[in-house]
């Protein structure tokens, strides 16, 4: 249902969120996961009249969805971003969130992955919608570093508007895919040096010729 959703966004929907996410070529694009921050953006976040462009496509294809998927969209429309500690496991699976940004909030998040390898106390930032007993996210979860968190955390209690020049998601997802691409460019800056260095090594050595004076024969 969610690739349906998407498929309505136009270009201008995809550009606007690439800017908010700072991309510069396509291959960014190429990568999976930058790609899904792209549409994310794209559908969920308003342009700037205000519209998404997931409440588009619910206005044109709710009469057309039988009960399940109906109510299944409009879930999804009601998903929120946010930053979240995990706070424990839960007893029928998942784990147990609190909301950093909203004082009280406590959600039970279906996530086997997270489960599995999320350690209690880990902050994370995620896109979730209300699935009827727990609550489910995208496939998208981020780290915040704790400045990122300290900052949002402080301006949310004090109830100002957040320290973000699009929108808390843009913003987050644009600094993962920033520190993605300098980690990315420091190994391939390590493997290039590697490779140099081996290269200037073999260059450098003596070559077989010059090992020993090659005899001539005589006629």
């Amino acid at each position: 249902m969610l690739a349906e959703a998407v498929k309505h966004c136009r270009k201008s929907d995809f550009d606007r969120a690439g800017k908010h996410l700072d991309l510069i070529d396509q291959q960014q694009l190429d990568d999976e996961e930058t790609f899904a921050m792209l549409c994310d953006v794209a559908l969920f976040e308003p342009n700037q009249r205000g519209r998404r462009v997931i409440d588009g496509f619910i206005t044109k294809r709710a009469d057309t969805l039988d009960p399940a998927d109906r109510d299944l969209v409009r879930r999804l429309s009601s998903a929120f971003f946010s930053i979240f500690r995990v706070s424990g496991w839960h007893e029928n699976g998942g784990v147990k969130l609190e909301d950093l940004l909203t004082p009280d909030r406590r959600i039970w998040l279906m996530d086997e992955n997270l489960e599995a390898s999320a350690p209690e106390g880990l902050v994370i930032a995620m896109r979730v919608f209300d699935a009827g007993p727990f609550h489910a996210g995208f496939g998208i979860v981020v780290q915040p570093d704790g400045e990122a968190s300290a900052f949002c955390s402080s301006a949310a209690a004090r109830g100002q508007p957040l320290p973000v020049r699009y929108s808390l998601a843009a913003a987050l997802y644009g600094d993962d895919i920033a520190r993605s691409a300098v980690a990315g460019a420091v190994e391939d800056g390590i493997a290039q040096g590697m490779l140099d260095a081996m290269m200037s090594d073999i260059l450098t050595q003596p070559s077989v010729s010059k090992l020993g004076t090659r005899r001539t024969r005589r006629s």
